[in-house]
């Protein structure tokens, strides 16, 4: 049986991120212990101008993308992407990492794992080497691709403009 997946979705900057730290934070104070990354978004005058990694076990962070142009960074959109940065996430979903945590969280899977970059060949090795349950989040314009494209068929998906962190705590636990 393929890994419960729990997907957290919204409009892009509708606070899913934030949404996933609660949703964390209240896991963390029942016991559980949570593994992966969450990537904290930065502003320069009230726009959003990068996001930095953050790995969920050590708090070790990086610089993931930003808007200012670096020599070998990987342009996508408007951001420049850290190859570093990338190295450094595939790091943290590494299964022999989290072989001891109860949940693994990733945020955010989006157009590159869509494209086979980006976390998936990270994403499909710990969905084939893991039975531990995952938080992923995703932007809701590409949920339905996801679904398809990871070829999902044990997942609950979660609105955070429908639901809130503690209704979603409350259905993780008994997965975990």
């Amino acid at each position: 049986m393929q890994n419960m997946i729990f997907l957290i979705t919204g409009p892009q900057g509708s606070g899913k991120t934030t949404f996933l730290i609660e949703l964390v934070s209240l896991l963390k104070k029942k016991g559980i212990s949570t593994g992966g990354f969450v990537a904290h978004g930065f502003w320069k005058d009230n726009v959003r101008d990068g996001f930095e990694l953050e790995d969920l076990q050590t708090g070790e962070k990086i610089v993931l993308s930003q808007t200012v142009a670096m020599e070998g960074w990987e342009k996508f959109r408007r951001f420049y992407f850290n190859p570093g940065g990338f190295a450094f996430g595939e790091g943290i979903l590494s299964p022999v990492k989290l072989r001891d945590v109860d949940l693994i969280v990733v945020d955010e899977i989006g157009p590159f794992e869509l494209q086979g970059r980006g976390w998936r060949k990270a994403i499909d090795k710990l969905i084939k080497e893991t039975d531990k349950p995952m938080v992923w989040v995703c932007r809701e314009s590409i949920l339905k691709e996801l679904v398809k494209e990871f070829k999902l068929q044990s997942y609950h998906v979660f609105n955070i403009q429908e639901e809130g962190p503690e209704k979603v705590a409350r259905m993780v636990l008994p997965n975990l």
